[in-house]
């Protein structure tokens, strides 16, 4: 398993923080407040040493057999919350951005929602939940149901790792296709630069409110798209529409172009936010720890 996406620094300074969710999970608070009811679901997660006062009916008589020894199973219950991160692995996802003279570079869009994804379902087994997987772009491309064992956190990263971009961006088919892995009410992580209708995208969101899961949207960019960084004539061509192109004075058209896309960043989080939607935008040149930490210390409680 490789952790190059995980700096040990980024991970102490969020360690202390709890992604939560703020809506009640199947009638129980979910996260950090574990249900002290075990034994009573499907999903078996580990063994400890019998204690007095253990109910005999859960020891694993073929450990016994083993070692001699008296260990108890447990299980998680089935209210405990699952989490779902939904990454965007679209071609505007692997935008390349314009490298300025005596600036450091960034992560694009891509690199930065694979450390995002990978500090997430960190965080997220740290304090025992499931987390889940599904890598979109049309369609969907991947999926890894949710567990809480620590060896998830292995498969997620080397899915991270393993995926290579994909196609344009069709949120609202890729919900319809993520629906039929919804078996109960949960955490719904959507990463992704939102290129796409606002109208459809928030659509297609809302239907997962209305079904009353928890969601919450990080939204990156990167700090050019939102200020046009390049000047004089300039050729820009679509990545995710074959062959369109657009012929520009860039000088001539800048103040503009930050005004819409101003107000397209804006219609997403006056929306989100009408919604009960938790929205969260990040920029590819804000260290994770710094906007990631903001955002869960501001949705603490």
């Amino acid at each position: 398993m490789s952790l190059k996406y995980l700096e040990t620094t980024n991970l102490l300074k969020l360690s202390s923080l709890a992604l939560r969710a703020k809506y009640v999970v199947e009638g129980m608070v979910s996260g950090l407040h574990r249900s002290r009811c075990r034994g009573h679901s499907i999903e078996f997660t580990q063994h400890r040493e019998y204690a007095y006062g253990d109910e005999i009916r859960h020891i694993d008589w073929k450990v016994f057999g083993r070692t001699d020894k008296f260990f108890i199973k447990q299980y998680e219950e089935e209210t405990n919350l699952r989490a779902y991160i939904l990454m965007d692995i679209s071609k505007s996802m692997n935008y390349v951005p314009p490298h300025r003279a005596g600036f450091p570079e960034r992560p694009n869009k891509l690199e930065y929602a694979r450390i995002l994804v990978a500090t997430l379902a960190y965080l997220l087994l740290h304090q025992e939940d499931s987390v889940g997987l599904l890598m979109f772009d049309d369609t969907v491309r991947r999926f890894i149901p949710p567990r809480s064992q620590i060896k998830q956190f292995s498969s997620v990263v080397s899915t991270l790792e393993n995926t290579a971009p994909g196609n344009k961006t069709d949120l609202s088919r890729v919900i319809l296709e993520f629906s039929k892995f919804l078996k109960k009410r949960g955490l719904v992580v959507f990463v992704s630069d939102l290129m796409d209708s606002p109208e459809n995208v928030m659509r297609s969101i809302k239907l997962l409110r209305y079904k009353h899961h928890d969601v919450i949207v990080f939204q990156i960019i990167d700090p050019a798209e939102r200020e046009l960084g390049y000047s004089g004539p300039v050729i820009f061509e679509s990545l995710e529409s074959a062959g369109e192109k657009i012929h520009t004075e860039v000088d001539d058209i800048k103040e503009e172009y930050k005004i819409n896309f101003n107000r397209f960043i804006n219609e997403y989080k006056v929306s989100f936010h009408k919604s009960g939607i938790d929205y969260c935008l990040l920029t590819t040149d804000t260290p994770i720890e710094l906007g990631l930490g903001t955002f869960l210390y501001s949705n603490r409680s």
